[in-house]
């Protein structure tokens, strides 16, 4: 397979000056509104908890998962590191919510996708299918049993408690200055930006206004994503691996953004969950891959069913080959596209804007 260009041809938008206008939001209300969302966040996770728990469909746990990586996003945007000691505490219990759930989400997807092959009317590898469903099926009460009792220890209550105290009282602090602003990329506004990049300082912010902070954790994020993406076009499963992270790390900052209207974030948003999309199907068959070997490695399955066995195997073999295949020539499309490097451009003209101090 052809190597994708390198990244650094849309990464050197990173160092290109703002070439959009701006408009200016004032700092409290920006504060104010992810403060909403994150409450909204916090709130979803716990309502949802009790029908985790009830076991009565799959989507609970997904939904949980997904609304403390969104918490935890809005989190991170109010509370920049070095956070204070009860907020990364905070924050470790909702990572590690989401490990307490992680195996049971992987053993439902695979569930699915397994029906979903073998729905085929002329679904090859029927057997070695069936096995995986058959083998499947028999380990999830057991990994449901498990991952709900790591949830109830971590007291999701307490967290609740704790965490919209928090919040709530950030919220209700009135700033010294509500003059202060920060400014957003907005095609609309003024034709000419401000002549000063300097971000202005905004209240128990350590000097870094909300836009410059923004700035700089999307460059440090863009930047890690881009070094994963150049290296992507090796046929390596540690280097997906490692971009997938990378990518859902920038998207859930740039949903912050694209909840706070900024222009030009919903566009990128949408990039980053195709891409992360994609990416998320190849991994669920690497662990469905993973799951089907964990099976035939057993000696009394191998003693049994030492024919099956092989046809597991070269199912897995097919399967990783296969799906890493098309993952790969979508990367190669997609770092190519328009789309793409219209995102580039965006995060190059917030990179632009980062603090003088730290950039």
């Amino acid at each position: 397979m052809a190597t994708p260009p390198p990244i650094s041809g849309p990464g050197d938008a990173i160092r290109q000056q703002p070439t959009s206008t701006f408009d200016e939001l004032n700092a409290p209300e920006v504060s104010r509104r992810v403060v909403k969302l994150a409450l909204k966040q916090l709130d979803r996770m716990v309502a949802l908890e009790p029908k985790v728990l009830r076991d009565e469909s799959i989507e609970p746990a997904h939904n949980l998962r997904v609304a403390s990586r969104r918490l935890q996003g809005l989190v991170d945007f109010l509370y920049p590191a070095p956070a204070p000691g009860a907020i990364r505490k905070l924050r470790r219990r909702l990572k590690k919510a989401r490990a307490a759930l992680g195996e049971l989400r992987n053993q439902d997807v695979m569930a699915w996708r397994i029906e979903r092959a073998l729905a085929r009317k002329r679904s090859a590898h029927r057997e070695a299918w069936q096995a995986a469903q058959d083998y499947v099926t028999r380990l999830r009460p057991k990994t449901a049993q498990r991952g709900h009792r790591k949830l109830t220890r971590l007291n999701l209550s307490e967290l609740y408690v704790r965490l919209r105290k928090d919040l709530t009282d950030r919220s209700a602090v009135e700033p010294a200055d509500v003059a202060r602003v920060i400014t957003f990329p907005d095609e609309r506004a003024a034709a000419n930006p401000p002549s000063s990049l300097e971000p202005v300082p905004e209240p128990n912010s350590n000097g870094a206004s909300s836009a410059g902070r923004f700035s700089e954790r999307l460059d440090e994020l863009w930047q890690d994503f881009a070094a994963k993406a150049a290296a992507s076009h090796e046929e390596n499963v540690s280097g997906l691996h490692a971009l997938r992270i990378a990518a859902k790390r920038l998207r859930y900052l740039v949903e912050v953004a694209a909840e706070l209207e900024v222009t030009g974030s919903r566009e990128a948003l949408a990039c980053l969950r195709n891409l992360q999309g994609r990416l998320g199907d190849w991994h669920d068959y690497q662990v469905l891959g993973s799951t089907m070997l964990a099976m035939v490695a057993r000696r009394e399955f191998l003693e049994e069913h030492l024919p099956l066995a092989i046809k597991v195997e070269e199912l897995v073999l097919t399967l990783r080959s296969s799906k890493t295949r098309s993952c790969q020539r979508y990367l190669h499309q997609t770092f190519r596209s328009p789309e793409y490097r219209r995102m580039a451009g965006w995060v190059g003209q917030w990179a632009a804007r980062r603090p003088l101090a730290t950039a």
